[in-house]
């Protein structure tokens, strides 16, 4: 009885969390969806901020995409935030300043956040647009970022980040699948008004809803969660394309989502206070439903894995060994990084991955481990490959 109660509890959470949620949000967004587009062209002033750390191999190429983006040049400031870079970062930064590139450099290397709470204040536009150095963006890119701040309703908007397969990168297939859905949903909490959070390779917040954050969170998660509370609208702009390179290595995804996972979790204990404060619940609803639920699928992994072994029957047997297999394609993908047999079990690979860093991340939590610095990962913008500036790329 206990496997059966352990067993179906856990289905119908992801079932919910998979299924369940989004049929939730598209029958809400039909009901009380916002319907109108947005009326006008609006260019207003903006701040392109570009968190670096260790990114000389990437940055120039950055910053020869930012300079060429379709948008008035007198609009636009370009800014460069160097969180202690150690390599040619900062040097290669100022090699550009004859073209209106601003270079903040801070020391020691603090975090992302702490130095982007020093740099807001010093910038001039009326929106702020996040960006990560490797990302490259459509020429119009900026031009549908802010065209929703025509509504003076709009505190912030998320665009959208393509993540390329380049070289057969077989890992950045399965996250792919994982970006498609959360693309679905993002379009869901759009209609909404309510976006759950954002992306950092492409966001943008208006300056005078900017607030200081917590080195240990995730800025383009409780920014846009923040201003969304306070009862401002958070949407999103699909049209606003930004192309990034996947991981090329397991290890390093690994890492990366771990460490997002737990910067994620202390990022939910900080927003839920104003959102109860302020009586947000559609953003608390969304919150526990996407992000919560989400970051405990390893109990709810766990209760199914148990209740399987426990429960009689043949589907518990298959449910027992069909999880055992997906578990083996982690260790199998650190052995094979590549090749046919890596893409098909890339989707698989991928979950187990996202299952295993959700493990460290809460690991990291509560152990208190540093989550306020960040490594750069080695997931660089190929030369000459699609959806560089000027390039449309698959989508």
């Amino acid at each position: 009885m206990l496997g059966l109660i352990l067993f179906w509890t856990a289905v119908g959470v992801l079932v919910y969390q998979y299924v369940g949620y989004p049929l939730a949000l598209g029958a809400l967004a039909r009901i009380r969806g916002r319907r109108d587009e947005i009326a006008g062209d609006a260019t207003p002033s903006v701040s392109l901020v570009i968190s670096a750390y260790d990114e000389e191999e990437v940055i120039a190429r950055k910053l020869e995409n930012a300079l060429s983006l379709d948008y008035p040049k007198d609009l636009l400031e370009i800014v460069v935030a160097s969180d202690g870079s150690r390599d040619r970062t900062e040097e290669i930064a100022r090699s550009f300043a004859d073209r209106g590139i601003v270079l903040h450099a801070f020391r020691p290397n603090r975090g992302k956040n702490l130095v982007l709470n020093d740099v807001l204040p010093l910038l001039r536009g009326d929106v702020v647009v996040f960006t990560d150095a490797n990302g490259q963006y459509r020429p119009d890119a900026i031009r549908h970022l802010v065209r929703p701040f025509a509504d003076p309703r709009v505190g912030s908007v998320c665009g959208e980040l393509v993540y390329k397969n380049f070289n057969d990168n077989a890992i950045a297939e399965g996250y792919n699948r994982y970006w498609e859905l959360d693309q679905m949903q993002k379009r869901l909490e759009s209609r909404l008004g309510s976006l759950l959070g954002a992306n950092g390779s492409i966001f943008a917040v208006r300056r005078s809803l900017c607030r200081p954050i917590a080195n240990d969170v995730c800025n383009d998660m409780v920014q846009p969660i923040w201003v969304a509370a306070a009862g401002h609208l958070c949407v999103y702009e699909p049209r606003a394309l930004s192309h990034e390179a996947g991981s090329r290595d397991l290890g390093d995804e690994l890492k990366r989502r771990s460490r997002i996972i737990g910067r994620g979790i202390r990022g939910i204990a900080l927003v839920w206070p104003e959102i109860v404060e302020r009586r947000a619940w559609l953003v608390g609803w969304e919150l526990l439903s996407r992000k919560g639920l989400r970051y405990l699928t390893p109990l709810w992994l766990a209760m199914i894995l148990v209740g399987s072994a426990l429960a009689p029957g043949m589907l518990y047997r298959l449910a027992f060994l069909a999880q055992l297999a997906i578990y083996a394609c982690v260790p199998l993908g650190f052995v094979l990084r590549g090749g046919p047999l890596m893409r098909i079990i890339s989707p698989a690979t991928y979950f187990g991955i996202g299952s295993l860093a959700a493990v460290l991340g809460w690991w990291k939590i509560l152990t208190g481990s540093e989550l306020g610095k960040w490594q750069t990962a080695q997931r660089p913008f190929e030369s000459g490959a699609p959806g560089a500036a000027g390039e449309a790329g698959p989508r």
